[in-house]
């Protein structure tokens, strides 16, 4: 037998044995992503197997604010952190002894995104920059946004960079200039929008942007 004749004969062996319906495997293979603050719940599907199963958390971890519900197979909860979360869970067939294992990922993002077009540059004693918001609620709402920009010195003293308030769609980013002559110092910038549902006074949500080190500002005068 030739060596490519072998190594095909190997690699439709194996994808046979991977392809297998009648084996014990997962049905789920990945799951949904999660908004911040918002509720999750994702059920897992096993196929082939007589049962009952013992879930097990086996590598990584589930994203803060979410719990596995072994009795549903079920993952359940409300995200508390935004963030890209691998983790692996083994289930055991206790019917038949048999052990399937496979890892997932879940993104959970926030509904409302910030970033930095343009990170906050000084000319002489003027501070410029540019963000963009992105409604990310994926529910087809609209938002209510206010956007405020301030410096804060290193006493504590905050200065009005900039600010606008405005109506969002769903997947509608929009940017948000702001610039300001300051006095002497050294300044964190700090970006914060909050999203209402138009008509409610309550906020749906939330998210802040600064920069990680000072500005300094030293002009003389």
């Amino acid at each position: 037998m030739s060596r490519w004749i072998f190594l095909l004969l190997l690699t439709t062996g194996l994808a046979a044995q991977t392809a297998d319906p009648a084996r014990f495997q997962f049905v789920t293979n990945s799951l949904p992503n999660g908004m911040l603050g918002r509720p999750y719940a994702a059920n897992l599907t096993l196929r082939n197997g007589a049962g009952p199963f013992e879930w097990r958390l086996t590598d990584g971890t589930l994203p803060p604010g979410l719990f596995f519900d072994t009795n549903a197979g079920a993952i359940r909860g409300t995200p508390s952190q935004i963030g890209d979360y691998r983790f692996s869970l083994t289930v055991r067939d206790l019917g038949t002894n048999e052990m399937v294992r496979h890892t997932f990922i879940v993104a959970i993002q926030n509904q409302l995104l910030l970033e930095w077009l343009k990170t906050p540059t000084l000319s002489s004693n003027t501070l410029s920059g540019l963000v963009k918001v992105t409604n990310n609620n994926l529910r087809g709402q609209t938002f209510n946004i206010t956007v405020i920009i301030v410096a804060v010195n290193e006493i504590g003293k905050a200065f009005a960079l900039g600010y606008q308030h405005f109506d969002l769609a769903e997947s509608i980013e929009q940017t948000v200039p702001f610039s300001s002559t300051l006095p002497n110092g050294q300044y964190i910038v700090r970006v914060d929008a909050i999203a209402a549902l138009p008509n409610k006074r309550q906020s749906s949500a939330r998210t802040s942007l600064e920069t990680p080190t000072p500005v300094v500002v030293n002009v003389n005068r």
